[in-house]
């Protein structure tokens, strides 16, 4: 039986209190998955290979270092070091559950050059709200947002939020190449804390928008899909959505807007600063 159908296989028991180390392969490459009760599990079977195939591409173009705003246990890290063990990496994660793992994951496999942050970003550096809309400790819907998701609040933790201004007194962002985000709906408030190291380094911008489904019955979340298209747009940045087929990469679409969509398939976002459209077509990226 393989790891993952026995751990499937626990889990269907109830046996959920175990802590012990299986391995799991991504692009090739084998890692040790620590499994902490049922932390971890989802690290056993890592999806979206788009992020692997785009990742090879952009990190030829630009490689320096590597910003995971949005970590939870670390699936987007285990992408990167499938591909690259070079490219500095620096992750933030306000969820005291994800850190405690990922450290876990990190110290298994002796990955290097990689720093982990116990904080959300923000545009202002306050005591903020985590809200949880599963039971699971590790919840990947988790939002700083109250009322962004129309499913009812599970719980809260309060957690510490810090505007990147702050953080530069300690955290040196300079040469930032890839820029990925996955904060559930606040992205807004994480490219304008950004905002000035984005004008410094110009990286590439990886982010989930989800979408607004109806204008009239998400006005609040039509408004920060058009706030945040316009502020890419004022830090000379080209707009692309990436094109997938069965979680595989295949390709990515030029936008002038951020389409009023129902697609869960077409959340997934390129923002590519002006300085390299044409590295990036030189590339072999198919553009649509």
């Amino acid at each position: 039986m393989s790891s993952r159908k026995t751990i499937n296989s626990l889990v269907k028991k109830g046996i959920s209190n175990f802590n012990f180390t299986t391995r799991s392969k991504v692009n090739g490459k084998y890692f040790k998955i620590p499994i902490q009760g049922n932390v971890g599990i989802s690290n056993l079977s890592i999806s979206e290979q788009w992020m692997v195939d785009l990742l090879k591409v952009l990190l030829k173009i630009k490689g320096e270092k590597f910003v995971d705003v949005g970590v939870n246990v670390g699936q987007t890290l285990l992408k990167l070091r499938s591909v690259d063990n070079d490219v500095k990496y620096l992750g933030f994660e306000p969820n005291p559950t994800c850190i405690f793992y990922v450290n876990k994951l990190i110290k298994a496999n002796s990955i290097k050059i990689t720093s982990l942050y116990p904080v959300g970003i923000s545009s202002n550096t306050e005591l903020g709200e985590l809200n949880f809309f599963y039971e699971s400790e590790t919840d990947g819907s988790a939002s700083i947002l109250n009322n962004f998701n129309h499913t009812k609040v599970n719980r809260k933790e309060y957690i510490p939020l810090f505007d990147v201004q702050t953080l530069k007194a300690n955290i040196n962002f300079d040469g930032m190449s890839i820029l990925k985000i996955d904060v559930e709906g606040a992205e807004l408030e994480v490219i304008n804390s950004f905002k000035d190291e984005i004008l410094k380094s110009s990286p590439f911008i990886i982010t989930e928008i989800l979408p607004v489904y109806d204008k009239l019955e998400n006005p609040e979340r039509y408004d920060r899909q058009n706030k945040l298209q316009e502020l890419l747009m004022s830090l000379e940045y080209t707009m692309f959505r990436i094109i997938k087929n069965n979680k595989d990469l295949t390709g990515i679409k030029e936008l002038k807007t951020i389409e009023i969509h129902s697609d869960m398939n077409n959340c997934e976002y390129l923002f590519v600063p002006k300085t390299q459209l044409a590295n990036l077509k030189a590339s072999n990226l198919n553009f649509k």
